[in-house]
């Protein structure tokens, strides 16, 4: 769970409301459209009781279906709240995972440039440097062993045990860009967006989402 959670609880909140007043809605619309079959319109001598009875039915069900029509229409405009949200946080990953000047550790620099390091060096000097929060060196880590990687692979082909190394660190500097953050809240828009086309996946949205709002 990062710091960024918040946005992923917010996501949530925002979909649970949304749909919560849409299932209302479709409840309604199915309770209304029962009582009309049980009281339908009929030709000739009819009652007052049953005709009045009737006549509530039908209205209720026109009713029911101005409400989901509502109710979806809204579904529809959380649409803009969720790029909105998406927008405060790309915002804020970019200020949290630009390079800083003062994060430079000149003496791992040399070590990176020296090419004397191997796959498990670089892999330890990543860590350290996650463990630190230093994004800088996270992404100076992640080039210069894509670089190691690419060489290797001009000399000895895409099968190199070694440079296979190399590319997996370079790929896990790459988790401390933001971008997977990123990639979940597009998840999570996925599926609400899926939910609104496809009503019956509504249901099912804490057990789609759960993990990833989980761990956001």
């Amino acid at each position: 769970m990062s710091k960024f959670n918040y946005i992923a609880r917010k996501v949530d909140e925002i979909a649970r409301e949304a749909f919560s007043e849409y299932v209302a809605a479709a409840e309604r619309l199915k309770a209304a459209e029962a009582k009309k079959k049980e009281y339908p319109q009929r030709r000739g001598l009819v009652d007052a009781a049953y005709m009045a009875k009737s006549t509530r039915a039908e209205a209720d069900v026109l009713e029911a279906k101005e409400a989901i029509k509502a109710a979806k229409k809204r579904l529809e405009s959380h649409a803009d709240d969720l790029a909105a949200l998406r927008r405060e946080l790309a915002a804020q990953l970019d200020d949290a995972y630009s390079v800083d000047p003062a994060q430079l550790d000149g003496a791992t620099l040399e070590l990176l440039k020296s090419g004397i390091l191997t796959a498990n060096e670089y892999s330890k000097l990543l860590h350290e440097a996650q463990e630190k929060g230093n994004v800088t060196m996270i992404r100076l880590i992640g080039k210069y062993a894509a670089d190691a990687a690419d060489e290797l692979t001009a000399k000895y082909g895409q099968s190199d045990s070694t440079a296979r190394a190399l590319r997996l660190v370079s790929h896990e500097s790459r988790q401390s860009s933001g971008d997977e953050l990123l990639k979940t809240f597009d998840y999570l828009g996925d599926v609400y967006g899926r939910s609104i086309s496809n009503p019956a996946m509504i249901n099912h949205w804490g057990e789609l989402t759960a993990a990833a709002i989980e761990n956001f």
